[in-house]
C-alpha cells in the first residue's frame, strides 16, 4: 500500500522550515496579535505533543525525493546524470530549454536557475531531516518501543542521501547538522571540504544501519532499512576509493539474505512489482491524489512525470514529450542476446500493449520514430501501458516507482571494489549479474575485468538516472584522467573542459545571498 503518502499529503503543516530559517505560523485573527512579542523561534517542547507529530515530520522528510520540479525548473536526476553524460539526448526538438542546457557544457553556468533548483531541492531535504532529528532527540513522550531509534535511523539515512547528492554534484558544500529554528542562529556557513562532507555522510549512514530493521521489518513499505543504509554507504565508500570498506559493507548487504535478482530484468520496472526482491530503496509514487502536474510549483507531488517526459508523443493516447531519448551508441552498446536491451529501450517493432487496442495506432512501434536527432528508440524503464495511462487522474502523475538502489547495483559495486584491491569474492557477484543478463555460458558476456565491470554497470543502470555522469567522474579520477573525456567525445560532446565541468557550479544566487566572500565558486566558473 502507498498509504503513507496519503498521510503525508493530508498532514497538518504546522511549520514551514527552510535553511534560511524561515518560519510560518498561523493563528486566528485578533486585535491581541498586535500586542504580541514577535516569535523568533520554534518551541519544540510545546508544539509537538505526541509521537505522531514526529512521524508526520519524518514522512515530510521523504517528500523531496519526489520533487521533479522546484521553482518552476525540472530537476530530474536523469538530467544531471544521463543527459549531462553520454547516455541520453535531452529532446527530439528544440523546445525544452532546460534539457538543452544540460546537454552541453558551455550553457551550464552559475546563473542557470535549474542548477539553483537542484541545490534547493536537496537542501530542503536536509532542512527537513535536521528538524526531524532534533525533534526525535529532544522529545520525551515516545510510547512505542524503539520508535525513537527508528525515526532517527530513517532521518539520518535520508540526510546522508541528500548530502551524497549534493557532494557528488557540487563538491564540498556547507554542512548544516542542526535545524535553524531561531532568527538568532547563524544562517550561513562556508563550504566544507568534500572529505568532510563524506565523513559526515558516513557517520549518518552507519547510525542508520544500526538503528533500522532489515527489509520486511520497516515501518511501512518504502521506508529506509538497514540494507538501504549499508548499500548507500557502499556507494559512498566507492566514491572515495575506500575499496576494502566498500567490499565489507556490500557483503553485509548480501549477507542479510533478503535481496536477490529478479529473473526477468523487466520486472524491476513495472507497477505490479514495486518493492520487489531486488529493490533496496525506491521513490514511492502514486496517482490519484492530485489532478495537477508534477511541476506546478507547490511541492506537493505524488505522481511521477518521468513517463510523460520520456515517452514518444502519440496523438492516439500517449500525449507525452519524448525529451529523454537514449543515444544510439548506448543502444548499440547492448548485445542482442542481453535481455536488458528490450527492457531498457523502446525499439522499432516492439509490441507495447495488450492486443486489440484499436485506439492506439502506434503498436507495434514503427521502424522509424521520425526524431529530428536521427534516433529511433525510446527510454522504457518508465513506460506505462496504454491502459495504465488511460486510468491516470493526471497524465503528469505516474504511479510507477523509481529505483534509487537495486541489488544488482550492490553486486556490481562489490565486484568493482574487489577488483580494485578491496578483497572479497567479487567475481561471484559479477557472475550473478551477467548470468541474469545474458544467460549462463553466453560468450557475449564480458570478462571479469575493471572494464568489464564498468561496461556492465553502464548497461545495468542505463537511463535510470542516478549514476552515469558521476561514475565517469570517479573512474576518471581512479585512472588518472581520460575516461570521461573519451566517453563524452565518443557521444559527440566536445565542449567538456576539466576541471570546470566535473562539477555543477555553485548557484550564483546562493553566493550573492551569503556574506561577501564566504561561499566560494567551483573552479572554472
Amino acid at each position: 500500500m502507498k498509504l503513507f503518502k496519503y498521510i503525508t499529503q493530508k498532514r497538518t503543516k504546522t511549520f514551514l522550515l527552510t535553511l534560511a530559517g524561515g518560519v510560518a505560523l498561523f493563528t486566528s485573527c485578533s486585535d491581541e496579535i498586535l500586542e504580541k512579542e514577535p516569535i523568533t523561534e520554534i518551541l519544540i517542547d510545546t508544539a509537538f505533543e505526541d509521537e505522531n507529530n514526529i512521524l508526520f515530520n519524518l514522512n515530510g522528510a521523504y517528500d523531496p525525493l519526489q520533487w521533479q520540479s522546484v521553482g518552476g525548473n525540472q530537476t530530474f536526476p536523469l538530467m544531471q546524470q544521463g543527459v549531462r553524460a553520454d547516455d541520453i539526448h535531452s529532446q527530439s526538438a528544440a523546445f525544452w530549454a532546460i534539457g538543452a542546457q544540460y546537454d552541453q557544457f558551455t550553457t551550464i553556468d552559475p546563473n542557470l536557475t535549474s542548477v539553483a533548483s537542484v541545490w534547493s531541492k536537496w537542501y530542503q531535504g536536509v532542512a527537513r531531516t535536521n528538524f526531524t532529528i532534533q525533534l526525535a532527540e529532544n522529545f520525551g513522550g515516545f510510547e512505542t518501543e524503539g520508535l525513537q531509534d527508528q525515526i532517527l535511523g530513517e532521518a539520518k539515512f535520508l540526510r546522508g542521501l541528500y548530502y551524497f547528492e549534493l557532494v557528488r554534484l557540487f563538491g564540498g558544500v556547507p554542512l548544516f547538522d542542526k535545524p535553524i529554528t531561531s532568527a538568532e542562529q547563524n544562517q550561513f556557513k562556508p563550504r566544507s571540504t568534500a572529505e568532510e562532507v563524506y565523513a559526515f555522510i558516513e557517520a549518518d549512514l552507519k547510525a542508520a544501519a544500526t538503528n533500522l530493521p532489515v527489509k520486511g521489518g520497516e515501518r511501512f513499505q518504502g521506508a529506509a532499512t538497514s540494507g538501504a543504509a549499508l548499500a548507500l554507504l557502499t556507494k559512498v565508500y566507492l566514491y572515495q576509493e575506500k575499496w576494502s570498506e566498500a567490499v565489507t559493507t556490500a557483503e553485509q548487504v548480501i549477507g542479510q539474505g533478503v535481496y536477490s535478482l529478479e529473473e526477468n530484468f523487466r520486472d524491476n520496472f513495472i507497477v505490479e512489482n514495486e518493492f520487489g526482491k531486488e529493490s533496496i530503496f525506491e521513490i514511492n509514487y502514486v496517482d490519484g491524489l492530485s489532478t495537477g502536474t508534477f511541476d506546478d510549483g507547490r511541492q506537493a507531488q505524488e505522481g511521477s512525470g518521468s513517463w510523460k517526459w520520456s515517452f514518444p508523443f502519440i496523438p492516439a493516447g500517449y500525449r507525452s514529450f519524448n525529451n529523454f531519448i537514449p543515444r544510439q551508441k548506448l543502444v548499440d552498446f547492448f548485445d542482442d542476446s542481453d535481455q536488458r536491451k528490450e527492457a531498457t529501450f523502446l525499439l522499432p517493432g516492439q509490441v507495447l500493449n495488450s492486443p486489440g487496442l484499436a485506439a492506439l495506432e502506434w503498436d507495434p512501434a514503427p521502424a522509424d520514430f521520425n526524431y529530428a536527432i536521427g534516433v529511433s528508440t525510446g527510454a522504457k524503464k518508465y513506460f506505462l501501458t496504454f491502459e495504465q495511462v488511460q486510468d491516470l487522474l493526471s497524465e503528469f502523475q505516474s504511479p510507477l516507482n523509481e529505483k534509487i538502489i537495486r541489488y544488482a547495483d550492490v553486486l556490481l559495486m562489490h565486484a568493482e571494489a574487489s577488483l580494485m584491491g578491496g578483497g572479497g569474492t567479487g567475481s561471484e557477484s559479477f557472475q550473478q549479474v551477467i548470468d541474469r543478463a545474458y544467460g549462463a555460458g553466453n560468450v557475449a558476456a564480458p570478462a571479469y575485468t575493471i572494464q568489464g565491470v564498468r561496461d556492465e554497470r553502464r548497461r545495468e543502470l542505463a537511463t535510470e538516472g542516478w549514476n552515469r555522469f558521476t561514475d565517469l567522474v570517479r573512474w576518471d579520477k581512479a585512472d588518472g584522467g581520460g575516461v570521461i573525456k573519451e566517453a563524452l567525445e565518443e557521444a559527440g560532446k566536445t565542449d567538456f573542459k576539466k576541471p570546470r565541468d566535473l562539477l555543477l557550479p555553485i548557484p550564483q544566487q546562493e553566493i550573492d545571498t551569503y556574506p561577501q566572500g564566504m561561499l566560494s565558486q567551483n573552479p572554472g566558473y
